[in-house]
């Protein structure tokens, strides 16, 4: 016999009037409500119990599952409970059949419907929490929608932006506080001139299509000079550039593999959100300066893991679409071999190799996956007194295979 749904979540959209006559019967016929002090309000005639939520989420949570063992609860939520809201932590706290969720407008769409826009194509962040801002995923997206807070307001997030590429400052942007309240505002302008703009932690940050300047904050092969590494310790950004080509990048996992800098995996993922990267280095100086750069880019889609490759290969994790590495020594042909076994059908594992012992190492294993290798030499201009000569640098091949 199922049990009785005795948790009703409700999006109460961004104001009481988004909330529909049976949604309001449904929370007025619960025995305990819980949410925000503002959306505690939009329901002035409740009589029973209320509890605020203020903080320590999980404690709240699992107060209201044991209240809701003998009680009706009601769980109210802003904007849409399951867009950046309360509702997908409360789905993995409860069964699908103790729990009802009822969605409603989320300030986002309310925005778009206001500048008479559409949001199909919109790519969704948020820097709650005061977490670093992912700007290059932000500026890669064709419309961007930034959810901020009283730690990083909207004009925060722009200031931000601008100060890590001032190119971008020309773009067109909209700041957008309070929506749905009477001190509704929104603000048009340039992102500079919006970084001058005081206010709250209810706003929001979007940006339009780019139409009018070429951004170059969003080209490929991020600068060597943007990640913390050791002694030219780093996949070289023209090399990196190649890499990523033929790694095929798209939604779901990806793995690098003595990672150092992480410069690959993280620019991966800043230019794909959908995808996952796994970034693992054992080298305890490497590992710090990977973590660092995983801050400062603020991709939250990229996980720093230390220890050796070998041993993680074989830990249950999501099957890699794309496999790179960067570093492995001696053992180089091992973890080639046993991570391509891991490797989604139709995923690509791409090793660069700069040593001949490596290279030799790698032209014997996986020979009917191999597809090709790619030798990649570049050479720089350096100055010579009041000229200039190219200087060579270490020549790099990159072995693709195929599954």
């Amino acid at each position: 016999m199922s049990r009785k749904i005795n948790v009703t979540v409700v999006g109460c959209g961004i104001s009481p009037e988004c909330i529909s006559p049976h949604t309001r019967d449904k929370v007025l016929q619960a025995d305990v409500i819980a949410g925000g002090e503002r959306l505690l309000d939009f329901f002035p005639e409740f009589k029973g119990r209320k509890i605020v939520i203020k903080a320590r989420i999980l404690e709240v949570i699992s107060e209201l599952k044991k209240l809701s063992e003998h009680t009706h609860i009601a769980i109210l939520a802003s904007g849409d409970p399951l867009f950046h809201g309360i509702g997908s932590k409360l789905s993995s706290h409860f069964k699908d059949s103790e729990i009802e969720i009822i969605p409603n407008i989320s300030a986002m769409q309310y925005l778009f419907s206001k500048l008479k826009m559409s949001w199909h194509d919109a790519s969704l962040f948020t820097v709650h929490g005061g977490k670093k801002a992912p700007c290059r995923n932000i500026l890669n997206s064709n419309k961007a929608v930034a959810y901020c807070d009283d730690k990083i307001t909207a004009s925060n997030l722009a200031t931000e932006l601008v100060n890590k590429f001032p190119e971008c400052g020309k773009r067109q942007a909209v700041i957008a506080e309070n929506l749905g309240m009477d001190e509704e505002k929104i603000f048009r302008g340039t992102l500079k001139n919006l970084t001058r703009q005081k206010v709250g932690g209810l706003s929001i940050l979007l940006l339009p299509p780019n139409e009018d300047i070429i951004d170059s904050s969003i080209s490929l092969g991020l600068d060597d000079s943007e990640f913390i590494h050791e002694n030219r310790m780093i996949t070289h950004s023209e090399v990196r550039t190649v890499v990523l080509s033929k790694l095929k990048i798209g939604p779901g996992a990806m793995w690098d593999i003595g990672a150092g800098s992480g410069s690959v995996g993280i620019e991966a993922a800043s230019l794909c959100s959908d995808i996952t990267v796994k970034a693992v280095e054992s080298d305890a100086e490497r590992f710090s300066q990977l973590q660092k750069n995983i801050d400062e880019f603020g991709v939250s889609n990229v996980e720093a893991i230390k220890g050796d490759a070998l041993e993680l290969i074989t830990k249950p994790t999501p099957r890699p679409r794309c496999i790179f590495i960067g570093g492995g020594g001696k053992d180089i042909r091992k973890i080639a071999e046993k991570s391509f076994k891991k490797l989604l059908p139709g995923g690509r594992l791409v090793v660069t190799a700069v040593l001949l012992e490596t290279k030799a190492e790698l032209t014997k294993c996986l020979k009917k996956n191999f597809m090709e290798a790619v030798s990649i030499s570049v050479s720089r201009s350096s100055k010579l007194g009041s000229s200039r000569l190219m200087k060579s640098e270490n020549s790099v091949d990159i072995f693709v295979y195929g599954k």
